[in-house]
């Protein structure tokens, strides 16, 4: 077991609680180095408006204790099972509250650190979302210094988080140690990548993530959904589809994940939101391949059954992963953004030459797309990690989009 070590400054830019209603304000910085302490983490899970899920790991077992508080004497403890993978779930937070926390095992703590409630309606915030970490931890790095110098106060993933879900360690190697000073600090959520899925049960995957849990589903914390603010996230695994779980493969079938989905995409929680979003792995659509390539992409399957679906309930976009590549769609109205540039190699543009009728902008950049939510509009931006704006969109509640005017 490492103790506490700091690997130099780094830039912390959070939401303070309850700031933004009306308007966003920008996070306070604070200058804080990624903490070190354990194997993997500590790193949150989901986070409600009264409740926080913190998970580590440690290389021997112990008790999981989480010393946490409004200000760093903290003051309050969360106990867990002892064992090597710890997780606690910090219970009556207030909404849009910052706390303080320190992670404890075996006599050995983690430095202090905070975590931010979930705001109540009415709160601007940021959102970020990438894809395609796989085998380039270096370059995933900089894809998160994207959401830290952005603001964000959370994060999701559109699957492939690794290269291999099968081999345990490449989620610290690949996944949380290059996003350990952002994760520590807010809540990062991720749909299942077909890397993810190299083996049915998607164990690793499920092990260490803290996701919202749904009997509705063949796996838990594989689809689910959640609230923030005034969104609405829907997170599901259209991977499944290998094994006919998802879509429906004739004229009266049901598949579990199918009737979950559409369940969810019409539910009084996305229908109270302002905002609706939809992640999952595979595009329903890419410049660089056709349908059927050679990756086994359902395009056609997301095209046909999940856009529709989406749009005949409000919702504003959809993002995935897969190509590793940006683009950005337009399917009769619906914003279909693909971000697939978190550290894979990426694919070559010369040959992304479909020209798909839908498509609107292209580019093969590592990158990030933040996501700013204000109550009449959003602003959706795409960065490369040398800092180049690739594009900035308006987005309006009723779907309506188009790029931002320059200089604004």
């Amino acid at each position: 077991m490492r103790t506490h070590a700091t690997l130099g400054p780094m830039l912390l830019l959070a939401v303070a609680g309850g700031c933004g209603q009306g308007g966003f304000v920008p996070p306070e910085p604070a200058f804080l180095p990624a903490d070190t302490t354990f194997h993997v983490g500590p790193y949150l899970g989901h986070a409600t408006q009264t409740r926080a899920a913190i998970g580590w790991e440690t290389l021997i077992a112990g008790d999981t204790r989480v010393e946490w508080g409004p200000d760093a004497d903290h003051g309050r403890v969360a106990v867990g099972a002892e064992g090597s993978l710890h997780q606690v779930v910090l219970e009556g937070l207030s909404p849009g509250r910052r706390y303080h926390y320190r992670a404890c095992s075996a006599g050995v703590c983690s430095g202090d650190l905070t975590l931010d409630a979930a705001p109540p309606p009415g709160t601007d915030f940021r959102f970020g979302v990438y894809a395609d970490c796989q085998d380039n931890p270096d370059t995933h790095r900089q894809v998160v210094d994207q959401l830290v110098a952005e603001g964000v106060s959370l994060a999701v993933v559109a699957g492939d988080t690794v290269s291999d879900g099968s081999i345990r360690a490449q989620y610290k190697e690949r996944f949380f140690d290059p996003a350990r000073r952002f994760a520590q600090v807010r809540p990062r959520y991720a749909a299942v990548g077909n890397h993810d899925r190299k083996d049915f049960e998607v164990a690793a995957f499920r092990d260490y993530n803290i996701f919202p849990e749904d009997p509705g589903v063949p796996q838990a914390e594989t689809s689910y959904s959640f609230t923030y603010g005034d969104a609405f996230f829907l997170v599901f695994d259209d991977t499944l589809d290998h094994f006919d779980f998802f879509f429906p493969l004739a004229e009266g079938s049901a598949p579990p994940l199918w009737v979950w989905l559409q369940e969810q995409a019409a539910s009084e929680a996305a229908r109270r939101a302002r905002w609706r979003f939809a992640f999952a792995h595979y595009p329903p659509a890419s410049n660089c391949y056709e349908d059927g390539h050679e990756y086994g992409m359902p395009e056609s399957a997301v095209k046909e059954y999940v856009l529709p679906l989406l749009r005949a309930n409000g919702f504003q976009a959809y993002f995935a992963g897969h190509i590793h590549c940006y683009e950005r769609f337009d399917f009769e109205g619906l914003l279909a953004i693909t971000t697939g540039g978190g550290g894979g190699g990426l694919d070559d543009q010369a040959r992304c030459d479909d020209d798909l009728p839908e498509a609107r902008v292209q580019r093969c950049v590592h990158h990030a797309t933040i996501v700013e939510l204000g109550q009449d509009e959003a602003r959706v931006r795409a960065r490369a990690i040398d800092g180049q704006l690739l594009e900035e969109l308006v987005l309006r509640p009723d779907g309506s989009h188009e790029p931002a005017a320059p200089g604004r």
